[in-house]
């Protein structure tokens, strides 16, 4: 599984941790399943947590899905204006927190994502494990059946 550092705001990663937001959308995404270290911007500015996506959704197959579902069809449409994807969150993991004050002092060049960067095989991802911790926090979704009103919600 390759590994990435994937900016969000904060109020995402909120919803993310809670367990309310089930969906990453994103305008592009690779086909593959990623653990992403979340960087959470200002005001957080750190890494603090681990998601796991699975399968990524073309929007556009979701209208197809849902065609008889008014409500999905207006969700989907309004996504389709900023998005072309959603990724499931299989998993989200609470961890320490790392600064971007200690990754900037430490990880020479390093600069916030504005999407994500993938981290195999590089210096940052080498700091990040050595640095971070799991903390109690832990949620898991199950996609075995999707539900219309589970799709491109806030």
């Amino acid at each position: 599984m390759r590994k990435m550092l994937l900016s969000f705001k904060p109020e995402v990663y909120e919803k993310i941790k809670s367990g309310k937001k089930k969906f990453e959308h994103r305008r592009n995404f690779p086909d593959e399943p990623i653990m992403a270290y979340m960087y959470v911007s200002a005001p957080v500015k750190a890494i603090t947590g681990i998601v796991y996506l699975g399968k990524r959704h073309l929007l556009s197959d979701w209208k197809e899905e849902f065609k008889e579902n008014k409500d999905a069809i207006a969700r989907i449409e309004k996504y389709q204006e900023s998005y072309r994807y959603a990724m499931e969150i299989d998993e989200f993991q609470d961890t320490t927190a790392i600064s971007l004050d200690d990754l900037r002092r430490d990880v020479p060049g390093f600069v916030a994502p504005q999407m994500y960067i993938y981290l195999d095989g590089t210096e940052l991802l080498t700091y990040i494990e050595d640095r971070i911790s799991w903390e109690s926090a832990n949620v898991r979704h199950n996609f075995d059946i999707v539900l219309s009103d589970e799709i491109c919600i806030h």
